[in-house]
């Protein structure tokens, strides 16, 4: 039985992951910045602010794996406002945690910290764990920084690995449950010039990826969960409408994509730019996908309702 704190985990990935853990017989406290109580054997909530020490610094004392899953939502406009909202839900967090990992007398063993695929938003060529190659737009920049708060932590007696995820394809939740309607409708077109690449990964083979992490199989620092095969958004699409036996789509022009994305009220390279990262490291390592092409992924998710 493992002690894993979850911080930030009340959302769909922290449920998935709470879901596999507690199935396992692990004990799981989930840092929560709301009041919550658990009538579930095995969880605990624990309140914190995400930006200060507090009573929550001991729940990590003794613990086997830590996870910061912290940080808003990107599917918004980048204003001001929000691009400093989107920063402070990263960088916090994993700061205030920092610091307790380094002041504990007892600290975790493992900390994985998410960050994201979209430090390649807007490169050319498909990128892997050991690319250097990186965007230079808003959340690529982001992601650098939030990486280096996490790495410039000193924590000798704790292991760190960042796992820089992509997309989630779910039944409940995000990308596929948005699109996947639309593409019922006739509606699931490329997007743009659908020359964008997308990179994605299954929900279960997520937390297949964090469990392989934690169960002490992991060799490197930095791995990319994400399928190794990104497609673009043409061949996505398409693959969308193949699983839903839709022969024809009505593409999304590049204009409407623009003002579709304004009232949907997100920034639009969300939608119209590549992201092309994939994973060598997994694969070197002997981690095996249950669902590493796309149409396998779809067929899974509609099939399986």
């Amino acid at each position: 039985m493992a002690k894993i704190i979850l911080a930030g985990g009340t959302g769909h990935l922290g449920q998935l992951l709470t879901d596999v853990f507690l199935k396992n017989g692990d004990e799981v406290s989930i840092l929560t910045r709301t009041a919550r109580e658990s009538h579930v054997r095995g969880l605990s909530y624990v309140r914190w602010n995400g930006t200060n020490s507090g009573k929550w610094n001991a729940a990590l004392e003794g613990a086997d794996v830590l996870i910061n899953l912290s940080g808003e939502s990107i599917n918004t406009r980048f204003t001001p406002k929000n691009k400093k909202r989107l920063e402070e839900s990263r960088f916090l967090p994993t700061a205030a945690l920092a610091r307790a990992v380094e002041n504990s007398g007892n600290p975790p063993k493992l900390w994985i910290n998410i960050s994201g695929i979209s430090i390649f938003g807007g490169v050319e060529r498909i990128q892997a764990e050991d690319s250097q190659q990186f965007g230079d737009d808003f959340l690529a920049n982001l992601v650098k920084v939030w990486e280096q708060i996490f790495l410039a932590a000193n924590t000798p007696h704790t292991e760190k690995i960042i796992v820089r995820l992509s997309p989630v394809l779910s039944r409940s939740s995000g990308m596929f449950q948005e699109l996947y309607p639309l593409a019922k409708w006739g509606l699931g077109g490329k997007v743009g010039d659908g020359k964008q690449y997308i990179s994605w990964i299954h929900e279960q083979d997520f937390v297949r990826i964090v469990s392989w992490i934690i169960s002490g199989s992991a060799k490197s620092s930095l791995y990319h969960a994400c399928s190794p095969f990104p497609v673009t958004n043409a061949e996505f699409m398409e693959s969308l409408r193949y699983a839903t036996r839709r022969a024809v789509g009505l593409p999304l022009p590049t204009l409407f994509a623009k003002i579709g994305a304004f009232v949907k009220g997100i920034d639009p390279a969300l939608i119209l730019q590549t992201t092309p990262a994939t994973t060598k490291f997994l694969l070197d390592e002997g981690f095996g996908f249950h669902y590493p092409y796309i149409r396998q992924a779809f067929n899974q998710l509609i099939n399986s309702k």
